[in-house]
């Protein structure tokens, strides 16, 4: 009689947190992964994700984080997309109150990943958001399942899988925990249907720094603007970009916006060589270069004037120095 199989839940809030999930789904796991659907910009890509792209043993539903689930059939490994999702927090906090937790793995979450690998390598502290002020009992709940997962590092139940550049400084001090670092390079998302061959029209990837209060959004008009005044481009939308502003840049002539249901990631697959995708620090910029990499990934980093003031320095100097390549292969 041969061993049980190992069952596993993700909970997922963003396409790039769904996509990682399926890099770290293993052949011998049985996969569910829940997706929370009224999540911004997660309705248009469930529904434009073709589920027979599923690798076998997975399966994919609709209802985010809830305890129940984790009550009824008690996973042995919990991905994690947004570990500082409330949702997932209450679910968490809920069904292992008094109950041993399982391995966990964090999964990419944007550039956002590396505050919450700081907050896990700390000795103390909530699991919450740059910038974000939490009530009284959500913060009680954060810092619980903070300290939660910091209790696996040591026993080798906690662990990080990421495509994301990881510094010398930040992998030693993960490491030292107790934790583990995995690596991938988007293996699986390569095999899917949804890229090839792309015609060269300049494309731009969108950035929500504006649309979240962090630029000036007349500084990132500005850079579009003599983006395009070397020649038309297309522009990739972020999801959490406005209609307001993005109908107000589709009256320019000069730049073509291309909405897709799905994340650039996989509509920007295997362009040619010799072509050039335009960006301000971001999650896709790396993605991207490892996606393609004999393409040329040309990021343009904040200058002090964009800021708006309200994100904390330490923030501000991170994404600026965020890089397209691994600097530590782990």
């Amino acid at each position: 009689m041969g061993k049980p199989r190992l069952t596993s839940i993700a909970f997922v809030e963003s396409p790039l947190q769904f996509l990682s999930a399926l890099e770290a789904h293993e052949p011998d796991e049985d996969l569910l992964i829940r997706a929370r659907a009224n999540a911004k910009g997660m309705t248009s890509f469930l529904d434009a994700f073709d589920t027979a792209w599923l690798p076998k043993r997975v399966r994919l539903e609709r209802e985010g984080a809830k305890p129940g689930i984790l009550r009824k059939s008690p996973p042995d490994r919990i991905y994690i997309g947004d570990a500082c999702s409330g949702q997932v927090h209450k679910a968490l906090s809920l069904a292992y109150l008094e109950r041993r937790m399982p391995e966990v793995v964090i999964l990419d979450d944007g550039l956002a990943t590396y505050s919450t690998i700081e907050i896990l390598t700390a000795k103390r502290g909530p699991l919450v958001r740059p910038r974000q002020k939490l009530k009284a009992s959500r913060a009680v709940m954060a810092a619980h399942v903070a300290d939660r997962l910091r209790g696996l590092a040591p026993a080798g139940r906690l662990r990080w899988h990421t495509a994301l550049p990881v510094s010398k400084t930040m992998r030693k001090a993960f490491l030292k925990t107790g934790a583990e670092i995995t690596r991938h390079k988007f293996t699986h998302l390569q095999t899917l249907p949804t890229g090839g061959s792309h015609p060269r029209d300049n494309p731009v990837i969108g950035s929500a720094l504006a649309a979240d209060g962090l630029i000036h959004e007349d500084a990132y008009r500005s850079w579009l603007d003599k983006l395009a005044a070397e020649g038309p481009i297309t522009y990739y939308p972020h999801r959490r970009e406005t209609d307001e502003f993005l109908a107000e840049l589709a009256e320019d002539e000069r730049i073509r916006i291309k909405h897709v249901g799905l994340p650039i990631e996989l509509r920007l697959i295997n362009l040619p060589s010799d072509s050039t995708i335009r960006s301000l620090p971001s999650t896709a910029a790396v993605s991207l270069a490892t996606l393609n990499p004999d393409v040329t990934i040309a990021v343009t980093e904040i200058p002090a004037k964009w800021w708006t003031g309200s994100s904390p320095d330490s923030l501000r100097k991170s994404l600026n120095a965020q890089t397209v390549k691994a600097d530590v292969d782990s």
